[in-house]
């Protein structure tokens, strides 16, 4: 086997179907980068057995082949010796080791045997979702940070995916926050849903580019398939039911303001200084007609912010995880933003006319 292949889209390729290398102790072959070499085309494949990422590039295909390489000294070795314009020569050689050479480097791999490698999981072309490019990195970025981090409830480590008709519902929550988004599918679907574990998920929206590409989302046999421009992206779905959240978001308000999301959310990274070395982020907000006053204290002092709001219903005096807020923040592409208290001080945050994003957050006292 013989191949020529430009140094910056293997290195590029090497990086992306990396991710899915196992990080664990495992079996030598979930260590390796699967690469085939047919037709002028080189694709490499990676997996844990969990999620499999799957690259293809154009390449010099002088003599065809398939082998396993060690992902991660392979990955080291060719993103330094990657140069812009270079080629990079890889060569089976006796005792299949594997040449990698350039125009001035020059090292030798061990290789393991292909027929050792688990098969590539496959997935039916039945059930998907059609969806913009950059709508399924919104939507996965919008609500993945409220997934949970711990295992006592594991589906809740996932989040959960529902299209229906002309819309895809994404749903995240770790028991003290809960997160929700909606994009427009760009074809019709009867039902479709699955809760996709976050590591996976994390992994995909790295891949993905802003672009308004038309993707095909298949779910099949607990495994999820996205097809990107060269790239194949597989994971294994977390089995069982998840929560039901229907009820989790207040449906009455007491109060209800309007806020600058810029204003607010500079206010709130200063007021909340003095609590981010505590342990539960704490900022105080207190509420009036036209103005929210924030605030933080900790062993070095106190910080203090005031800004302008509308504010409609009871005045509101709250505490919550500044964090918690904040994440919502960073990922709200809006200008004004409408904060709702419900009973006992929870909060719903969404944009103003707009139920693309919705965030419902427990202040810090019924947490601790």
């Amino acid at each position: 086997m013989k191949i020529i292949v430009n140094s910056l889209d293997l290195n590029d390729a090497v990086g992306k179907v990396s991710k899915a290398l196992s990080a664990k102790d495992v079996a030598p072959v979930l260590e390796c980068i699967k690469i085939t070499a047919e037709n002028d085309k080189l694709t490499l494949y990676a997996t844990d057995k969990d999620l499999a990422i799957e690259k293809t590039i154009d390449a010099n295909v002088i003599v065809g082949g398939a082998f396993l390489v060690p992902g991660r000294i392979f990955g080291d070795y060719i993103r330094n010796i990657a140069e812009q314009g270079s080629d990079i020569s890889l060569e089976m050689v006796e005792d299949y080791r594997l040449l990698v050479s350039s125009a001035s480097s020059e090292c030798n791999i061990g290789t393991l045997d292909v027929e050792d490698y688990p098969e590539t999981e496959t997935v039916s072309s039945v059930n998907y979702f059609a969806i913009q490019e950059t709508n399924l990195k919104e939507i996965i970025n919008n609500v993945i940070f409220s997934v949970a981090t711990d295992d006592s409830r594991p589906m809740l480590r996932g989040v959960y995916f529902e299209a229906k008709e002309y819309t895809l519902s994404a749903v995240a929550t770790d028991g003290y926050r809960f997160a929700m988004s909606k994009k427009v599918l760009e074809e019709r679907v009867e039902e479709i849903s699955a809760t996709i574990p976050s590591r996976s998920l994390s992994e995909l929206s790295k891949l993905l580019n802003d672009s308004d590409n038309i993707l095909k989302v298949y779910i099949e046999n607990n495994y999820l398939l996205v097809c990107m421009e060269n790239t194949k992206f597989y994971t294994r779905l977390l089995a069982g039911q998840y929560i039901k959240y229907d009820n989790i978001v207040p449906k009455e308000f007491l109060s209800t303001l309007l806020v600058n999301k810029e204003n607010f959310e500079r206010a709130l990274n200063t007021a909340s200084i003095m609590s981010r070395s505590e342990k539960n982020n704490l900022v105080v907000l207190d509420i009036e007609e036209y103005n929210m006053n924030l605030s933080s204290t900790s062993q070095y002092g106190t910080a203090k912010e005031n800004i302008t709001i509308s504010l409609s219903g009871k005045d509101v005096r709250c505490a919550y995880n500044s964090k918690y807020i904040n994440d919502c923040l960073k990922v709200i592409n809006a200008e004004t933003i409408k904060m709702e208290f419900a009973q006992h001080n929870s909060c719903v945050i969404t944009i103003k006319d707009s139920d693309e994003v919705l965030y419902f957050i427990l202040p810090v006292k019924q947490i601790v």
